[in-house]
Formats: structure tokens, sequence, C-alpha cells
């Protein structure tokens, strides 16, 4: 998976562009009750890794990094009140749903190889962010909806 910038995810997720971010790691016991009880609630089997706060004027939002079984891993995006903005997790290709399956699979029929999907969920919807290797040095970038629609694509090429 691709590391977005915490300026960059700050201001998606909070609302706005600010000139001061500070993000600082801290433990899950220095975090409001309500984010223990949400990062508790999503942690399942794994393990909680990191958690950093980044604050962006007068807001708070908690990343909560968390190591899944089979070296996966399952990122929190918190609001400060304890609700889940986004999660994003690492999935296996057999763990994709059939329809998205069958759209990823038609790129790779040419000779593609799969890379890495996550599952990302955020205001109730479920999107599956798919990198796929491509012959000739192609990378490809699929979001898809949980009917197998492609949302976006784009195409980089190795150089």
């Amino acid at each position: 998976m691709k590391k977005t910038s915490l300026h960059a995810l700050a201001a998606t997720l909070l609302g706005g562009v600010s000139s001061v971010l500070l993000a600082d790691e801290i433990p899950l016991s220095q975090c409001p009750e309500p984010v223990r009880e949400t990062i508790r609630g999503n942690t399942g089997l794994g393990r909680i890794d990191e958690i950093k706060t980044i604050r962006m004027e007068n807001r708070v939002l908690y990343l909560a990094e968390i190591d899944l079984p089979g070296k996966r891993e399952r990122k929190l995006h918190i609001a400060g009140d304890g609700a889940l903005l986004k999660m994003i997790e690492e999935i296996r290709p057999g763990d994709l749903p059939r329809k998205v399956k069958s759209t990823m699979d038609t790129f790779l029929a040419p000779g593609g190889r799969f890379d890495s999907a996550d599952r990302v969920t955020a205001g109730g919807k479920v999107e599956y962010h798919v990198d796929l290797d491509l012959a000739d040095d192609v990378d490809l970038h699929l979001v898809i909806d949980e009917n197998g629609g492609i949302l976006r694509r784009r195409e980089e090429a190795d150089f």
C-alpha cells in the first residue's frame, strides 16, 4: 500500500488545509475513552502496533495501525469523539468479493500480476483499491466498488 503524506491525509479527513500540523505517537491509555473503545472494537484478532495523533487547529485525528494475522495491516482513522472516519484493511486476493475479483481478473488475463489490495470503508461505503503489475512494466491502480464497477483507474509506467 502506498503511503500518503500526513498533511494531505489530515487535510482530507479534517476538512481543510492548515499550516499547523503536529503528529505524535501516543499509547492507547492516553487516548480519550471513546477513541479507545473504537480502537478496541476494531482490533479483532490483531495487535495494536501504534497510535498517532494529528493536531490541526482545534481538531485531533487519531490514526491507529493494527497488525493482523498473515502479515496484514488495518488502519483506523478516528475523530476525537471516537467516530470511525475510515478503515483501511490489507486483504488477500482470495478475500476479494467475487464481483471485484472478476473485474480485477480481466486485467490479469494478458499476463498481469496481483500486487496488493485494500478494502477501504468510509462514510458507509466500501471500495477496493487494487494494485496490479501489468506487462511492459506498467502499474495499474484500480478503485472498484462492491459491485465490480471501476470508480477510478490510473496507470503508471515503471522507468
